[in-house]
This record gives C-alpha cells, structure tokens and sequence, in this order.
C-alpha cells in the first residue's frame, strides 16, 4: 500500500479498491437511486450523516455513490493487532472508545477528536459519521449520540460565525436488508450551517450542542422512512407494500421511481400518525384486518403483488412459459457456473446472529469469492487448449449469465406464483384474499378523504 501524509489524503491505492467496491456493489443491488447529490459541496469541511440500518453496507453507500474517499470513525474493538490497524487505517478508518473499552482508552478519543478536526479542516474528503452510534433493525430515526455534533461545532470554532462546517443528512432505505439484487434509494438532505449554532456554544455548549442535534434530527427524519409507532410498526410496513402503488395516485404521482414510492410512503406515515393520534380505535381494527390479510397470503404460499396485480392473462401466461423455456440454456449455464461461489457466500452468514451484517458479509465475501471462482475455470478452460479469445470471451459471460440466470429464478417463481393463482383464483382462500385486500384499500381511500375534510 501506498504511504500517506494524512488518512484524508487522496490516494491511488484506494481509489482502486475503491473502483471494484464501485462495481461490486452495482451488481449486488439491482436499482439505486440517489438524488439531490448536488446539495454536497466540494473543497469544504462537511460532515456526511445517514441513518443507520444495515451494518457495514450503510458506509458502503457513502464509498460507492459519491466521487470522495470519505474517512469514518468505528468501535475501537474492531482495531485488534498491528495488520487489522492498517488495514482499517488504509480503508480511512479511524477508531473511536467507549466506557466499556476502558477509562484509559476513552481519553484517548481527544487525539481521535483533533484528527476529525484536521480531516475538516482540510477539506479533502467529508467526514462520515453514524449519528445513531449503531446500528438497528427497524426504519425509524433512534436516539442520536452527540459526539458528531460536538465534532462540528469544534471544527466550525476556526471559521467563527461565518459559514463553513456543514452537516448533510442522508437518507438510506433499502429494498430489503438482506436480499442479493434488492433496491437501494439514497436521498442527500440540505446541509445544516453549523455556524448557525455558533453563538449559543460560545455561551452554553451543552444547549447549542442539544440544538443541533434536535435540528439534525428533524432533518434526516425528512429523507428516510421514519416509523416511531412500536405496536403498529408491522401494519406500517405492510401497508407500504399494499398502498403504495394507490397513494401515488392520490398524490398525482404518475412515475415508478424510487423517490416516487419514498414520496408516497412518506405521506402515507404521515396520514396513518395523524389517525394514530385521532381515532387509535380505527388503527386498531386496521392493524387487525391487515395481520389477517397477511397471514393469509403467506398461508397461500404468496405475495401481496400477486393479488394486486391479477387477474393474469392466460395467452400472456403461455407466452412466459415459451419464453422461460427459449432461455433455459442460458440460465443453466449461468447457474451452473456460479452456484458454487453464490451458494459459499450464502452459506458464511448463517451463523450470524445480527441479521443485519447478513448482507454486508455477503457482498464482502462476494468480492473475493467470484472473481477467485472465475479464475479457477479460466484456468481449466486454457489448460483444455481454448484460445485466448474463448477463455476471454468465458470469462466476460460468466457474470453476465450468473446475473441472467438469477433473473431467471426470480422470474420464474413470479410465473408460478401467475400460474397458481389462476388455477385457483375462484376457491374460497383466493376470493377471501381479494375481498380482504379490497376492504383495507378501502380503508384507506376513506382515511384519506376524512382527513382532507
């Protein structure tokens, strides 16, 4: 590795791995969306802070969806002997105690403190920081530790009351936490003048530090999915997958986007708080027809876009088939040319307690398991005697089925899911879910005329 004067100092090694993290991480999620990127400056001292969900991946999304070498603070335990400490230190890592790391080493978070403080200063790269401490496994914004914002108001004490240290809050919501090939929407928040608050520290540190941190709470709130209600967290989230599609139309909201459907969920969030607050006995019987609706459906071996979307067409259905049957070839080749790494990788995080690591190891362990892979039958196939165009060309195809072929699977379980659903669309258990679904969205549709009333 190549040496640097500063751990934020742009350098040609990381930027490397940094570049195949680019890629890696464009594979394993099918659709990212990021916006209002624009709102991060360049050449001054910001402060990067998303909500915390997802382990490893949430920091993942500040290396891969902006152009910076951004430089993060981690638990110290993780810093254990002289090769894990470069190793951290080379991927812009620098670490931070706790009370539980010892007294003597919590002292030591001074020294990581100033180093914060040069990184701003120099404004080479932006500071990310976890405002959240760690991570959770819920979407909701949870208490906020305040060494981000007291990192902020010191850096901003240089500069005075004029503009310079911004905290932006960034949003993270992903598909599904755990699931190869999921969605993944980034939404980058206005930046949050720190200087704003430099009066109040002057006189009283502690109400200004307090007042920053309400203000950035409020802030990243906006730009994630934000769902505080413990006993009716599962009807939220059920319902963001039932009424989305329905909410953007009462929104007018004609696209498909990412930022369409986070557009709608936040509105919905809002008009189900508000009923929460007014008619908790309306929550209550909604909670109730929802559990039942999504029982059923998992007791159909189905999912909720099925009954949304039927009825399905029979020629359309004969003509996936045909289809699925044309391109059997090409997912046997990619299948039989990736079920070894993929099933590895899969395999190394069923021991892991904290499901939230899950997709964090696997997209790790999937960096060095396919390529490695993808040398092995390289080899063999040179040592066979192709030419070099032939393992050349091999190898480009091994990805791109491996991608196809996974496409495939999910395609086809969607197919049975048409076909099940058609053979058995007039039995009792399919009506009943059709009525049910039906009765929710319209409770729904009156919930929402009754609060613009």
């Amino acid at each position: 590795m190549f040496r640097r004067k500063a751990i934020d100092e742009w350098a040609l090694d990381y930027w490397l791995l940094q570049s195949y993290a680019k890629l890696c991480f464009r594979i394993y999620y099918r659709k990212v969306e990021v916006v209002n990127k624009n709102r991060i400056p360049l050449n001054q001292p910001v402060i990067l802070a998303p909500n915390h969900q997802n382990a490893l991946m949430d920091a993942m999304v500040l290396v891969c969806k902006t152009q910076f070498q951004n430089v993060f603070l981690a638990r110290a335990d993780i810093f254990k002997g002289k090769r894990m400490t470069r190793f951290l230190t080379f991927l812009n890592i620098m670490p931070i105690y706790r009370m539980r790391d010892g007294i003597e080493n919590v002292k030591r978070n001074d020294q990581v403190f100033e180093k914060t403080l040069q990184v701003l200063h120099n404004m080479h790269n932006p500071l990310g920081l976890f405002a959240e401490g760690n991570h959770g496994d819920k979407r909701r914004l949870r208490p906020l530790v305040k060494g981000l914002f007291r990192i902020g108001l010191q850096a901003q004490e240089k500069y005075g009351n004029l503009p310079a240290v911004k905290i932006i809050p960034v949003g993270i919501d992903y598909g599904h936490y755990q699931h190869f090939r999921s969605t993944l929407f980034v939404n980058v928040g206005e930046p949050i003048e720190v200087s704003s608050f430099n009066d109040t520290y002057r006189e009283n540190p502690v109400l200004a530090i307090n007042q920053l941190k309400d203000s950035f709470a409020s802030a990243l709130s906006r730009q994630m999915i934000d769902i505080q209600t413990e006993e009716f967290y599962d009807l939220y989230m059920h319902l963001r997958e039932i009424f989305n599609d329905e909410m953007r139309e009462e929104l007018g909201i004609r696209e498909t986007t990412l930022a369409s459907k986070f557009r709608a969920d936040k509105a919905m969030i809002e008009l189900l708080n508000k009923e929460l607050d007014q008619n908790p006995d309306n929550m209550g019987s909604l909670n109730m027809l929802v559990a039942d609706y999504q029982k059923s459906v998992r007791k159909a071996g189905l999912r909720d876009w099925v009954i949304r979307k039927q009825p399905f067409s029979i020629p359309g259905i004969g003509l996936s088939v045909l289809t699925k049957l044309l391109l059997l070839p090409v997912f046997l080749f990619g299948f039989l040319n990736n079920w070894l790494p993929y099933q590895f990788t899969g395999s190394r995080v069923k021991n892991i307690k904290d499901t939230q690591f899950h997709s964090s190891f696997k997209y790790v362990i999937g960096m060095i398991a396919f390529p490695l892979w993808y040398l092995v039958l390289a080899v063999i196939v040179a040592f066979l005697g192709a030419p070099a165009w032939t393992v050349l060309l091999y190898v480009i195809l091994l990805p791109v089925t491996g991608l196809a072929a996974f496409r495939y699977y999910i395609c086809l379980k969607k197919l049975l899911a048409k076909i099940r659903f058609t053979l058995f669309r007039n039995n009792p258990e399919m009506m009943h879910l059709k009525n049910t679904r039906n009765i929710i969205t319209g409770r729904m549709h009156d919930l929402i005329k009754r609060q613009k009333t």
